[in-house]
């Protein structure tokens, strides 16, 4: 494999995550060492071939996904589950990905879709870090967003999907001072991710409101945590759309959104 960091690619029509660790072969010797010498390949990772039309599995061990891109990154075909010792092709195209066998469905990634590589690097997904924070400029219809979050998965995804929807991003994390936090981004809406420690995400919610009692709060968890009043929580990695819809009614009433709570809304998806 190519020996670059691990990119995110993402799916921009249907916002949502192909592969949390994309890593991209462009020059001959990784092209050509693709996946040979592994066991398997992890769901969530995946390798990006460019240029490459068509591709084999000779010597492989495991079927793969196979998705053929143009060269907007657009989604030409797609095929599920190759075995080894097969060959597969696509007229006209420049890259292939090559994911997990099921994970093109599990992603439901299919002919049409527009695909993006970002790199997991913050102030690029963000441009309103903390460290050096801004006044975050959107149109008027964009809900402007502080996201808090110790997970840098989920700062980098999540920042990534809203920045793609349009919406300024800034992020922080818990260590970080909020009130500053909140002063130099100037949100409409702050998620705030209480996968941690549901008591800590609550503290972390009083203090933004103290800073601005009409500041919109979603709280999001990875893990099921009884209901504290007026606190409900959302499914941290659920359908992107959800969140965007809690986000947006948040801004609107500048209180957490009247979505079904986490306990309500189990089934995960890629997301986000």
């Amino acid at each position: 494999m190519s020996s670059r960091a691990p990119a995110l690619i993402l799916n921009l029509t249907k916002e949502r995550v192909v592969c949390e660790r994309g890593f991209v072969a462009n020059r001959a010797l990784p092209r050509m060492r693709g996946l040979l010498g592994r066991s398997h390949l992890p769901e969530g990772e995946g390798l990006l071939l460019e240029p490459a039309y068509a591709i084999h599995t000779a010597f492989m061990r495991f079927p793969i996904d196979v998705v053929f891109l143009d060269s907007h990154m657009r989604v030409m075909k797609v095929v599920d589950s190759l075995p080894p010792w097969r060959t597969a092709g696509a007229h006209l195209a420049f890259s292939t990905l090559e994911l997990a066998a099921g994970e093109a469905r599990r992603r439901d990634v299919s002919v049409g879709d527009r695909l993006d590589v970002q790199e997991i690097g913050e102030p690029q997904l963000a441009r309103a870090l903390s460290s050096t924070l801004t006044r975050m400029q959107g149109d008027d219809g964009a809900p402007r967003v502080l996201l808090i979050s110790a997970d840098r998965r989920f700062r980098a995804v999540t920042a990534a999907l809203f920045t793609r929807r349009g919406w300024p991003v800034a992020v922080g994390s818990f260590q970080e001072n909020v009130g500053e936090l909140v002063t130099g981004a100037q949100p409409d809406v702050a998620v705030i991710d209480a996968t941690h420690s549901l008591t800590g995400a609550a503290e972390t919610v009083a203090r933004v409101r103290r800073e601005d009692p009409a500041l919109g709060v979603v709280v999001v968890s990875d893990n099921d945590h009884p209901a504290l009043p007026a606190l409900p929580v959302f499914p941290k990695w659920g359908p992107f759309e959800s969140l965007c819809t809690a986000v947006e009614e948040a801004r609107r009433d500048g209180r957490g959104p009247s979505l079904p709570s986490l306990g309500h809304e189990r089934e995960r998806s890629a997301h986000v």
